[in-house]
């Protein structure tokens, strides 16, 4: 039986060691990491900001603008936003190393990307503890109370749209941290 990490209907985790991951595997419709639309949203507008960033095109943050729109409208997306870009910069800026994250398309989640949700998660969630070990885990100490604002900032307005994240668990994390970094993949 494979591990409940593994089979968590929220994230879908699908670890690439276990047998329901494999495609011989005998199985039903295999979830994914992003199915739930909260997660999906702020894991791809992480990824789009980020690589907004690396690359200098702006294309990059109108297709995260166009995904928030679609399934929140513009005024509830413009707010959103908003928030995401300011915990992005400050994010990015914190952290004294490039936060990994897949190709937008990908349909999992690294380390980094699970725990930038599990940060947002602890703060929409008053869990400070949570929130606060992965703020350590991205970004230098010494930035941990400018991320945790913004996070907190960005949390807020991703529950004021009806976009409420599931905990990210330990199980979890070490389901994910058993995958290839994107780094390490190029």
């Amino acid at each position: 039986m494979t591990p409940a990490s593994d089979r968590n209907p929220a994230f879908g985790i699908m670890n690439h060691h276990s047998p329901s991951n494999r495609p011989s595997a005998k199985r039903g419709k295999v979830s994914t990491s992003l199915d739930r639309r909260a997660e999906r949203l702020v894991v791809q507008g992480l990824r789009g900001w980020m690589a907004g960033y690396e690359t200098g095109d702006i294309a990059c943050w109108e297709a995260v603008w166009n995904d928030y729109c679609r399934e929140l409208g513009h005024e509830k997306a413009k707010r959103v936003v908003s928030e995401l870009a300011a915990w992005v910069r400050v994010l990015r800026n914190g952290a004294g190393r490039p936060i990994d994250c897949y190709p937008r398309p990908c349909r999992f989640m690294c380390r980094d990307e699970c725990l930038a949700l599990r940060l947002l998660g602890g703060c929409q969630k008053g869990h400070g503890p949570i929130a606060s070990d992965s703020a350590c885990k991205l970004i230098a100490s010494s930035r941990v109370s400018e991320v945790l604002e913004a996070a907190r900032c960005y949390a807020e307005e991703l529950a004021d749209a009806g976009l409420e994240l599931d905990p990210v668990t330990d199980e979890m994390m070490t389901a994910i941290s058993e995958r290839p970094a994107p780094s390490s993949l190029s």
